[in-house]
């Protein structure tokens, strides 16, 4: 070959091994984003609150009152469902079970219940579980706090007396990563992408939904391609840890938002399509410990009600006998002021138990408790086209070989829950205890009444028997 013609060619090859590292790089870039979920009961962006400062003037005094401001800065996330961030973690994840298409985030255990013990004991879903807000960035080093540097949205005084759909904000720094800072989640640089759901309980908290609150995209998170689109989805997982890689997965719940490329932005779905299922219940483990430790506070608790439902029976019983002592005749007029009499007195003694018992549970400590530990997985796929994001969301459910409900779809949500063994509802438990502290309370009152003492010791083995079906110790 002529010399001629071979430097022009080594240049162009040369010229493209600088294309490929620089691809390469970029790609390599794109990999080292950290992925970071927060769970709060309000979501960071979409539910940022405007501020309208409180001057001397009495009229902004008076126009704050009536407008939905929650503050200036939120200093950090109350009560997270996993009492902090997830972070991303890629050395934990299993390499068999990671996707090239995919960016995760994984958890360390946390307690999915809790149990808060004021007033009175009651066991739910651990924390305030309103929205979750998934960021990809470049995360500043820990310990970072950047809450000073927000800027709070500040409504401008031109559209502060127009409908709230039209108020606008006077801030100079409306980007997503002054939002974030709100929240004490510092970056450097861009975030990479941002994106919100919402969870949605049903009345009794037996089950939930998850629904797309908005999404903000800087650039993907598997190319550096600016003109690339990508199918993207969203998932969490909530597993059972084991002592095996094999961990039972008890819940997994996803959005799609579709075809997305940089630049993206949306303020959520308004559709109402998403379906409703179950929340992965207690464990029997988890509610055996959960009886265990909170054992006292059941005990006094249950004397407590029984001497109230005791109070509203003989109040009902005293405005009856008031009804008959004013039409008796003189022959049962004085037995029926004496039984009166009787009543009142027993309701005067009932009162003053009730005092010494509600004296005694506030003694008891009240720092909630919480149970049943779990491991939260949180994944960010890009797929090139919708049947690779049907195949993606295919190899979630397949993971899962017993569960109930499905759905997918373009900004849609499926929640899957594992059935776990069955136990006897918690009503019929609940059920059981009033009676027995029912018979209690009547037994004390009535020592030497022998069908109170037989009545007391029926109730209290159908209460054992309710408990034993739950795993639960019996009483003695």
């Amino acid at each position: 070959m002529k010399t001629s013609c071979a430097q022009p060619l080594i240049c162009l090859l040369c010229l493209s091994l600088l294309r490929m590292q620089a691809v390469q790089a970029a790609d390599a870039a794109h990999d080292k984003v950290d992925i970071r979920a927060y769970v709060d009961d309000k979501c960071i962006i979409a539910d940022e609150p405007y501020f309208l400062p409180v001057s001397g003037n009495p009229a902004d005094q008076a126009n704050a009152r009536f407008l939905p401001l929650l503050g200036l800065i939120v200093g950090k996330l109350a009560e997270l469902f996993i009492n902090h961030e997830i972070e991303a973690s890629a050395d934990r994840m299993k390499s068999r079970a990671a996707r090239k298409d995919t960016r995760y985030a994984v958890s360390k255990q946390m307690n999915l219940y809790r149990a808060d013990l004021s007033p009175a004991p009651l066991l739910r879903i651990n924390a305030k579980l309103g929205c979750m807000t998934i960021v990809a960035a470049n995360f500043k080093p820990d310990p970072a706090s950047c809450t000073a540097e927000y800027l709070p949205k500040e409504l401008s005084r031109e559209t502060r007396d127009l409908p709230q759909s039209e108020w606008k904000t006077s801030r100079k720094d409306d980007s997503i990563e002054n939002q974030l800072r709100r929240a004490n989640i510092c970056v450097n640089g861009n975030a990479k992408a941002v994106y919100e759901a919402r969870f949605e309980f049903s009345p009794d908290g037996t089950a939930y939904r998850l629904r797309d609150a908005g999404y903000h995209i800087e650039s993907l998170l598997t190319t550096s391609d600016k003109g690339a689109s990508r199918t993207t989805l969203y998932t969490l997982k909530i597993s059972n840890p084991g002592a095996t890689d094999q961990q039972e997965v008890l819940s997994s719940a996803w959005v799609n938002i579709g075809a997305v490329s940089a630049g993206a932005h949306s303020a959520g779905s308004k559709s109402d399509a998403a379906p409703w299922l179950r929340v992965p219940p207690m464990s029997s483990e988890a509610r055996r410990i959960y009886d265990e430790k909170t054992k006292d506070y059941q005990e006094v608790m249950g004397e407590i009600d029984a001497l109230k439902r005791a109070q509203t029976r003989n109040q009902r019983t005293l405005e009856s006998m008031d009804q008959r002592i004013a039409t008796a005749g003189p022959d049962i007029l004085e037995g029926l002021k004496q039984e009166r009499t009787k009543i009142a007195v027993q309701g005067q003694t009932q009162a003053a138990e009730l005092d010494a018992r509600n004296a005694e549970y506030q003694d008891l400590p009240r720092t909630p408790l919480e149970f049943m530990p779990v491991t939260i997985e949180v994944a960010v796929t890009e797929t090139e086209s919708e049947k690779k994001a049907q195949l993606a969301m295919a190899d979630i459910i397949g993971k899962n070989s017993d569960v109930v409900g499905s759905a997918v779809g373009n900004s849609a949500t499926g929640i899957l829950s594992r059935s776990l063994p069955p136990v006897a509802p918690a009503s019929e438990l609940d059920v059981a205890r009033d009676r027995y502290y029912d018979a209690l309370l009547a037994s004390k009152s009535s020592a030497s009444d022998a069908e109170a003492q037989r009545t007391l010791a029926i109730t209290k083995q159908k209460y054992n028997e309710a408990r034993r079906s739950q795993g639960l110790e019996q009483i003695k």
